[in-house]
Order: structure tokens, then sequence, then C-alpha cells
């Protein structure tokens, strides 16, 4: 998957990928790697209550894993019970957004 960046980045500026997660089960997390596998962050849920999404996590964007203004990614649901990782459904990522946050105006 690969997502771009609303504008050009500035001076002073940096990029935060904003993780949706739906309903994962218990001990999952949302691991996201660029496409060539460099992590970027985890998106692990504490708490949630029954029969509701986890929320949304932001996750800081290294700037070398930027190219030409987009960020490929790949991300996989693992498990602490030892199941191979696997690509998320659209329930349990129903949203992935590139911000960009810092100085100007």
């Amino acid at each position: 998957m690969t997502l771009a960046l609303p504008h050009p980045l500035r001076q002073g500026e940096a990029v935060v990928l904003a993780v949706t997660v739906g309903r994962i089960s218990r001990g999952q997390a949302v691991e996201i790697t660029t496409a060539d596998g460099r992590p970027i962050g985890t998106a692990a849920p504490f708490g949630p209550q029954r029969g509701q999404g986890a929320g949304t996590f932001g996750i800081p964007v290294p700037a070398e894993a930027l190219r030409d203004g987009r960020l490929a990614l790949r991300l996989r649901v693992t498990t602490a019970h030892g199941a191979p990782p696997r690509p998320p459904t659209a329930e349990e990522v129903p949203d992935l957004r590139l911000s960009i946050i810092g100085p100007p105006p």
C-alpha cells in the first residue's frame, strides 16, 4: 500500500501516520513497516471495550522512509499466541492517513 503526502514537506515539518484500528483480538497488534521491511511502528491496543474498535494511533514517520512524497507500507497483524503474521482485513484497519505537522506558517 502506498500513501501520498498532502503537500511536499517544508523546513521544520514532520510526518505522522494515523492508523485507525478496528476490532482485533486480545494480544493482537498491527505492525507497520516500509515496503522493504524497515519498522515504522506498532499499533497495539490496550484495554479497548468489548465490541468496539481500538482507536486511532499516531506513529511518527522517519523522513528517510519517504520517497518522492510517498510512503510505501506493509501492514501485518501479529499475535502473542505464535500464529504467523497476516495482512489485516478492512475491518481491522479501516483507515490510514498521512498528516504533516510542524512549524509553518
